[in-house]
């Protein structure tokens, strides 16, 4: 009984923490790495309003390491 009270409480954790990450998240990273003779490029996609985001401390952001076609 005690070990399925224990294995309930870590999935509790685990969806709890999941939830409230991604709740806290106010953005996409996406890395461009397309071009080997280039430095990646950066692209901040947000899905707040700076007004939101200008007065925390600090922001999560998702980051996508996709590799597009390159532009040539």
């Amino acid at each position: 009984m005690l070990l399925i009270a224990f294995v309930a409480g870590i999935l509790f954790g685990l969806i709890f923490m999941n939830w409230a990450l991604n709740k806290a998240k106010v953005g996409t990273l996406r890395v461009d790495s397309s071009d080997p003779e280039d430095a990646p490029y950066l692209f901040l996609e947000l899905e707040k309003g700076t007004g939101d985001i200008s007065s925390k401390s600090y922001v999560l952001l998702k980051v996508n390491t996709q590799s597009y076609l390159s532009r040539k």
